[in-house]
């Protein structure tokens, strides 16, 4: 009828659709753009309760091998027994390698090598470096463990570090950043301070970490450790003695020798010819 208002249009519904998928997304945006600025500040504001005990309890025994360890751990021609004969007699195994251990609530990490006479009948008795290595740690981590040695070794071929634990020694007989030979002595069997009878635990592990001290039973299983018997076992030390520390004293007197900040000592009577001695060159490294 005339006069009388025209009724509104309504709008299309996929038009209304659109609008309020619009919003949505707006809204979706908005808390995704929040959440993550929150999460990045939660990542870089330190944790308020980050004090030096917490640190301590986190890391445990864990000591990172610096860049320079692990560039100069030097290449093993193979493994042998660190105790006892190089092939293994002479000793057994009093505890293996992963057995479960109810007392200590774990499986065993390493291998007890015990003297064939039992009890402390191999008390003194020399521990040899089991392949040549580096040598990154030499200390008491704890009671429990007493006197550790720990060699950094790599495989031909292979990617990563190899280390080879000593424990419970009675004697250390190597310092941190030497150099040792398959087959050099690094200690002796001990007790632990008489916790023990004497037995060298000894444990072959895959870490950039030293980890003496860490846990020698863990309930999870055996971690980052491998058989000591397998490592033998699939790179076999030749029957010959390490020549590595003989040929390293070798090329360090030649290194010496051409050191020109010391000027060689002349030799009375001698001929034309004859090379000149340095002082350094018999120096034992």
């Amino acid at each position: 009828m005339r006069g009388m208002p025209a009724s509104p249009r309504r709008m299309p519904f996929f038009r209304k659709l659109f609008i309020a998928l619009l919003c949505v997304g707006a809204v979706g945006f908005c808390w995704w753009l929040s959440a993550r600025n929150a999460g990045e500040k939660a990542a870089t504001a330190p944790p308020a309760d980050l004090s030096r005990q917490s640190v301590a309890q986190l890391l445990g025994g864990l000591i990172l091998l610096s860049p320079d360890q692990v560039v100069t751990a030097p290449e093993v021609d193979g493994f042998q027994w660190p105790c006892g004969a190089p092939t293994g007699a002479m000793i057994y195994d009093a505890q293996p390698f992963g057995a479960m251990n109810q007392k200590r609530h774990g499986h065993h990490t390493g291998k007890d090598l015990n003297g064939i006479g039992g009890q402390n009948t191999d008390l003194g008795e020399p521990v040899c470096a089991a392949g040549r290595g580096l040598v990154v740690y030499s200390g008491v981590p704890s009671d429990e463990w007493g006197n550790v040695v720990v060699l950094a070794h790599r495989i031909p071929g292979e990617k990563g570090i190899v280390q080879t634990l000593y424990a419970h020694l009675n004697t250390r007989e190597a310092r941190v950043g030497q150099f040792v030979s398959r087959g050099q002595r690094i200690g002796s069997i001990g007790t632990a301070n008489g916790k023990y009878l004497a037995h060298l635990h000894f444990e072959a592990i895959r870490s950039l970490s030293t980890e003496a001290g860490m846990r020698g039973y863990h309930p999870a299983g055996t971690m980052n450790r491998t058989d000591p018997a397998e490592l033998i076992r699939r790179y076999p030390a030749p029957p010959v003695p390490d020549p590595y520390s003989e040929v390293r004293r070798i090329r360090i007197r030649e290194a010496l020798m051409q050191d020109t900040s010391v000027p060689p000592v002349p030799i009375p009577g001698a001929k034309e010819g004859f090379i000149p001695v340095k002082p350094q060159q018999f120096l034992t490294p």
